[in-house]
């Protein structure tokens, strides 16, 4: 991390004023109202805190945020067009591949038949084939391609796929249930929380 003067100032500001909200914090007992005004006025200005540390953040990320910006901007179309030049040059090749793996295939099928014949022997069979089969690298001095099986999945028939890999809706379930909406399986519970806000 990089540590300029500024930055060591603010971030000795905010430990220091998190250091002292820690240990009032860990000294504060509330056991009368007394002590729950003191709470209430202790947690504001816990709050006051967390906004400082934000605020003094703030400063640092956003130029940093800004800077990303600007460049996903300027590189952001040339970076499609490479994307899909790149895409093209993928497809062709396997594209090709997949005519010459259906066209050795056959070969195969028609070597095999002569083995089962006797017209030629298996080792024969066996070096015809490895002549046939379509290469899985090709390199050169830039570098080297490979074709590999990738495994990936479709969905062909939703309705017998489990329960278990179903994922809730959360976001959506507390929304509807939340509006009245009786849901089966889901009841709505009252917790008390703290909300606060200063002036």
């Amino acid at each position: 991390m990089i540590k300029t003067k500024e930055t060591e100032k603010a971030l000795a500001l905010v430990k220091g004023q998190t250091s002292k909200a820690i240990a009032a914090a860990q000294a504060l007992i509330v056991k009368d109202e007394k002590s729950l005004e003191k709470a209430a006025e202790l947690i504001l200005k816990i709050n006051a805190v967390g906004k400082l540390i934000k605020k003094s953040m703030a400063k640092f990320i956003d130029p940093a945020k800004e800077i990303i910006k600007n460049t996903k901007e300027m590189f952001g179309p040339v970076e499609k067009r490479y994307q899909e030049a790149e895409g093209i040059v993928t497809s062709k090749m396997i594209d090709f591949r997949e005519k010459e793996a259906a066209k050795a295939k056959i070969k195969e099928a028609k070597i095999a038949e002569k083995v089962e014949s006797g017209k030629i022997s298996f080792e024969k069979a066996s070096e015809k084939i490895e002549k046939i089969v379509p290469k899985k690298a090709i390199g050169n001095k830039a570098g080297k391609v490979q074709f590999r099986i990738h495994k990936t999945i479709e969905i062909v028939d939703e309705k017998k796929i489990p329960r278990s890999y179903y994922k809730l809706d959360l976001v959506r379930i507390r929304a509807d249930a939340l509006n009245g909406i009786e849901i089966p399986g889901v009841k709505v519970v009252e917790k008390e929380i703290l909300a606060k806000s200063s002036y």
